[in-house]
């Protein structure tokens, strides 16, 4: 039977698995969605960009908006991990909802920045018509398709249960010490400075697209920023994983055998 502490704990881990995994959906199509020009478009060449106060004006504004919602997010992000957060949540009894909460907070910044997002087509860096190639198209979308599968296999092999906040409730109810306590000092090491899988894959996913925005390109500058400054593996995790990769190789060679 569960416990009150256990139940509302258990409802944060539901609630942290549906809100990631829709909010994470959203945020894959709005970043792999081609962008078609309608046909009163009105494409302004970033070397004019004086030219037109009233759009300059309106597109500033559009940035600065956006902006406060990315930063929202990554404050959000970084904030929720420090340790004063963590012993507060010891403190009232509920230390394994703690990544649960923190998955949720991050689901809806997310969901919040999507909702209010304004776009700004009027200048582009690039742009590539995929209308009339469904060549391109699929091109595109198939380079998005890849990354979030590699994303989510990376996930997996860092162990998504923990990661959704599932297997803290579980590991409790059956009166077992946290997951993390069960993994190498080298691997808690190692997930201390990289807690997402696939700096590649989201690197694609922000920076491959038919039609680079300037709302784009500042989604794109301050989440990588944000992902190279706070994601700082060392000789250590890298030798790390090495060793891990080589020892998965020895045991599918022996199960071959």
């Amino acid at each position: 039977m569960l416990s009150f502490r256990q139940l509302v704990c258990f409802i944060l881990s539901l609630l942290s698995f549906l809100s990631v995994f829709y909010s994470v959906g959203k945020l894959g199509v709005f970043l792999a969605t081609p962008v078609i020009r309608q046909r009163d478009f009105r494409h302004v060449l970033l070397t004019t960009l004086l030219d037109d106060r009233g759009l300059l004006k309106a597109t500033l504004f559009s940035l600065c908006f956006n902006s406060v919602w990315i930063v929202l997010f990554v404050i959000q992000h970084s904030a929720m991990k420090a340790d004063v957060v963590k012993r507060f949540w010891r403190k009232l009894g509920l230390e394994m909802a703690e990544r649960s909460v923190y998955n949720i907070g991050s689901a809806y910044c997310l969901l919040i920045m999507l909702k209010n997002w304004k776009t700004t087509q009027s200048y582009q860096l690039w742009y590539v018509d995929v209308e009339s190639s469904p060549v391109l198209w699929w091109t595109f979308v198939s380079a998005h398709i890849v990354s979030w599968v590699v994303i989510y296999g990376g996930s997996l092999l860092m162990d998504l249960p923990e990661l959704i906040g599932l297997k803290q409730i579980y590991y409790d109810v059956n009166d077992l010490a946290p997951p993390m306590s069960y993994k190498s000092r080298e691997l808690r090491s190692f997930y201390g400075r990289l807690r997402h899988p696939s700096f590649v894959g989201l690197s694609v996913v922000l920076w491959i697209t038919n039609s680079m925005s300037l709302d784009r390109l500042l989604l794109a500058i301050i989440w990588s920023s944000y992902m190279y400054l706070s994601w700082n593996t060392n000789k250590t995790d890298l030798e790390y994983q090495k060793y891990q990769l080589g020892r998965k190789k020895v045991e599918l060679t022996n199960v071959q055998e």
